[in-house]
């Protein structure tokens, strides 16, 4: 007989490990394609992609959709947090200011070690060889990290505002639970609303940005540019990224309620169908939908198909890892190690992999010159699909071999180990480690 998830009492999710995971082995091969290949220029890929032709284009749709899947980890952290802010309120909801305010912590820390490491290791810290601690940029865009940390924030944020504390208190003297069918369902309804505005508002938002930047230029307010800019500008905007972490929040709120697992499928698949037949009425209006894969520009129909396909994906490999059988499970979650063990840090790895295929592609240029190269003003590819193929696999089996014995040693001095013991000081806790054998084995 199989044991829906409902059945049984069960703590950690390994779809949101195994969706990092994967996130992850994604950007490793497209950031090598995109900055090593290509430079990180997208006016190197617009000449490669025009002129492809029309019927090989659509035939590459699916590849493209994938290669703009950076949002999954937004979508991932507003599952993720909001299935953990339900089961704190749940067990007390006096508890849910301190757990935002530990989010906002996270947030803080996130942001300050990712852009250390950053500042420090691409050369921010050093300028023409000499030591300049005063050289830190300001970022007037949003990058993934940016969206990450606000989504951990804002997500509890706004279910906080949909539950009644005080009847919650009740509720939980009265049937042991905060959180009722009623609020899950307002937590629904909520969430849902608020995804669909931001992304109609999206266009509106972008539109104003020309006025919203005049008045700030003209008037000098440096902190009104900072902030629009992670509105609208960069491939991970706020408008409308966030709102792939409302979408999440939707989903960790059914696992949290232990919503049957047909019901989150047929929901989710409707909602992927709606926004597949969204995309296509687009494609006969607009033509061509290949666009530049380095470009932030993305349309905004492409990312709300975007949102269907990885909240559909995100489902079914929910119903595949975690809502099945507990003997099925443990072997899916065995043969999934390979691919769990690059989520736990993954932070790192996002950080650090530019370094890394950066050596790579300087030993392999030695031999085979560079990737590509400008004719007549023309980019044109020096090497062929094999030798592509021959960089990014070796990248791939770099890092593969990294984290494997990186693990031996809990991941030791990752900057997720920096991250939890510093937020370890605040809480005097001499103890704090990632603990990736438990998170990896369940021991």
């Amino acid at each position: 007989i199989l044991l829906n998830m409902e059945q049984e009492k069960r703590e950690r999710i390994y779809t949101f490990d195994f969706a990092k995971g994967v996130a992850i082995l994604l950007i490793i091969p497209l950031h090598a394609l995109i900055c090593q290949i290509g430079k990180n220029d997208p006016a190197f890929f617009q000449p490669l992609i025009t002129a492809i032709p029309e019927n090989v284009i659509y035939l590459l749709i699916p590849a493209m959709i994938l290669s703009m899947w950076g949002p999954i980890f937004t979508l991932i952290t507003g599952a993720n947090i909001a299935y953990g802010y339900l089961r704190v309120y749940n067990r007390n909801p006096d508890d849910s200011s301190a757990y935002i305010l530990r989010r906002i912590l996270s947030a803080v820390m996130l942001i300050f070690v990712s852009r250390a490491a950053v500042f420090i290791f691409k050369g921010g810290l050093f300028t023409n060889g000499f030591f300049n601690i005063f050289n830190y940029k300001i970022r007037y865009y949003a990058d993934t990290l940016d969206s990450i940390a606000l989504t951990g924030i804002i997500v509890p944020v706004f279910i906080l505002l949909f539950l009644d504390k005080s009847k919650s208190i009740k509720q939980k003297n009265e049937t042991g639970k905060a959180v009722s069918q009623k609020d899950v369902k307002r937590i629904y309804i909520g969430m849902t609303v608020i995804t669909v505005i931001w992304f109609v508002f999206t266009p509106v938002v972008h539109a104003l940005t020309p006025y919203v930047q005049d008045f700030a230029s003209k008037h000098h307010l440096r902190l009104l540019m900072l902030v629009w800019s992670k509105l609208t500008a960069g491939r991970f905007r706020f408008f409308p990224i966030l709102g792939f972490g409302y979408a999440g929040a939707v989903i960790g709120t059914a696992i949290h309620a232990k919503s049957r697992y047909k019901n989150i499928r047929k929901y989710s698949g409707i909602f992927f169908l709606v926004t597949l037949v969204g995309f296509l009425i687009w494609i006969l209006l607009k033509g061509n939908p290949m666009v530049n894969i380095a470009s932030d520009d993305i349309p905004i129909m492409m990312q709300v198909l975007n949102l269907g396909t990885m909240t559909f994906a995100m489902v079914l490999v929910l119903g595949y890892l975690d809502y099945c059988p507990p003997e099925v499970r443990r072997r899916r979650i065995e043969r999934t190690l390979w691919i769990r063990r690059f989520s736990i840090v993954s932070l790192t790895i996002y950080v650090m992999e530019f370094f890394l295929a950066e050596g790579v592609y300087w030993v392999f240029a030695q031999f085979w010159d560079n990737a590509v190269a400008l004719v007549n003003e023309v980019p044109i590819f020096i090497w062929n699909f094999a030798q592509i193929m021959v960089f990014i696999i070796v990248i791939c089996l770099i890092w593969g071999l990294i984290v494997k014995l990186w693990e031996k040693v809990d991941f030791i001095f990752s900057l997720e180990w920096f991250m939890i013991k510093a937020v370890a000081l605040f809480q005097r806790d001499k103890h704090a480690r990632i603990n990736s054998h438990k998170i990896l084995y369940g021991q």
